[in-house]
């Protein structure tokens, strides 16, 4: 009889539940299409002031504000947490405990998200998911009806917060003593790769904070509820849910569309934060459940397999678009930094995202993850995981 203590492995092609890479594939277009704001213009730093658009960019970033703003991240943050679930519940069937390997997969993960930082991204989100993944880690053996309850209290705390800090629209207001907005200018506009690195190890830490109170209260819960999902095996039962999906459209899009509209339109703070706090997650519910029913159609389905390519490798591709906007807008670069209005950036997530989608489909078909995806489960289990595709 073999006593030897079960290794952890990466889950198998024959093991992953399609429809999640699909969304995830989807949702690296909807972060690509919020973040290009922040890699185009000073939009993100406290202080900032839009300049007089045209109608056409009024009308793409209400678009992007209604359609796409933290409705991304939080489908993000509900498959983390689901992704949580399928781990725990693969290490419990090998009789392993998660703890001895999960904890070191989130501090592959925040020294990722620190380098993308330092070197591509002061909006990145990795470093936040990474930290309150040891938070999820807490709640592993909790009963549903608890991981319910605190997914509610995360979000009415997430309400709270940001309603506090002045809004969803607020950036943090201005530092006091300290032209953040010139800073960005000053550096994005410059050609020395080593000033953008160093400004950014300083913008980082400001964005960090910023992002955690917008952001955190809506992450934790998502993370609570994708881990629910898992346990009931919602996405693994799709043709069985097909009623309840409709369901979540239909009240979904009641919920999501009201509240959005509070969101975007409110100048009271507390409002907007409430539409903010509603509006994303019922949107994104209904973006996830959609895309559902879509891939249970003969049609839908190979409509949606090339996304599910990009979703499969999709922390690769979340650092490739960070790579080639900072190529794109930065001066080390083609330098077009504020000189693309939303329209425009709308058009350069649609040009960056398409060309994603067959670079994709093509590495996956010589390597078994994205390079990233490989480091990041090398790093995790203690050993080089095999990298190239088996040749039939």
């Amino acid at each position: 009889m073999n006593n030897a203590t079960p290794t952890m492995r990466p889950v198998a092609q024959t093991e992953r539940i399609h429809i999640l890479d699909i969304l995830r594939g989807f949702a690296v277009f909807g972060i690509l299409a919020v973040n290009i704001g922040g890699f185009a213009s000073p939009a993100f730093f406290p202080g900032y002031v839009a300049p007089q658009w045209e109608w056409f960019d009024h009308l793409a970033e209400t678009l992007m504000l209604f359609l796409a703003e933290g409705k991304f991240y939080t489908i993000f943050s509900f498959l983390f947490g689901l992704g949580f679930s399928v781990q725990l519940a693969r290490a419990e069937a090998r009789g392993r405990d998660v703890r001895t390997f999960y904890p070191r997969r989130l501090w592959v993960l925040f020294g990722l998200g620190l380098l993308h930082t330092l070197l591509f991204w002061i909006g990145d989100i990795l470093r936040l998911y990474a930290l309150l993944g040891f938070a999820l880690l807490a709640f592993r053996n909790r009963s549903n009806r608890t991981l319910a309850i605190w997914a509610g209290i995360f979000l009415m705390l997430g309400f709270l917060i940001l309603g506090g800090a002045g809004g969803p629209h607020d950036g943090g207001g201005e530092i006091p003593g300290m032209d953040v907005v010139g800073m960005a200018r000053q550096v994005y506009n410059s050609d020395s790769f080593p000033s953008v690195a160093i400004f950014q190890a300083f913008a980082g830490v400001i964005s960090f904070i910023v992002i955690a109170i917008a952001q955190g209260g809506t992450v934790m819960a998502l993370f609570l509820l994708g881990l629910l999902a898992g346990r009931i095996k919602f996405f693994k039962h799709l043709p069985e849910n097909q009623p309840m999906l409709r369901k979540i459209i239909l009240w979904g899009l009641l919920v999501g569309l009201g509240f959005n509209a509070l969101f975007v339109f409110a100048s009271n703070p507390w409002l907007a934060s409430l539409g903010f706090t509603i509006g994303a997650p019922a949107l994104a519910a209904v973006y996830i459940s959609s895309i559902s029913l879509l891939s249970l159609k003969e049609l839908g389905a190979r409509f949606l397999a090339p996304i599910g390519k990009v979703g499969r490798m999709a922390l690769s591709n979340y650092v490739l678009q960070s790579v080639l906007c900072s190529l794109i807008f930065n001066s080390y670069g083609l330098g077009l930094y504020e000189k693309v209005g939303p329209a425009g950036l709308w058009g350069i997530t649609l040009a960056i995202y398409l060309c994603q989608i067959p670079l994709s489909s093509w590495w996956l078909g010589k390597f078994q993850f994205g390079p990233l995806e490989w480091l990041w489960r090398s790093l995790t289990y203690g050993q080089k995981q095999p990298f190239l595709l088996a040749k039939p």
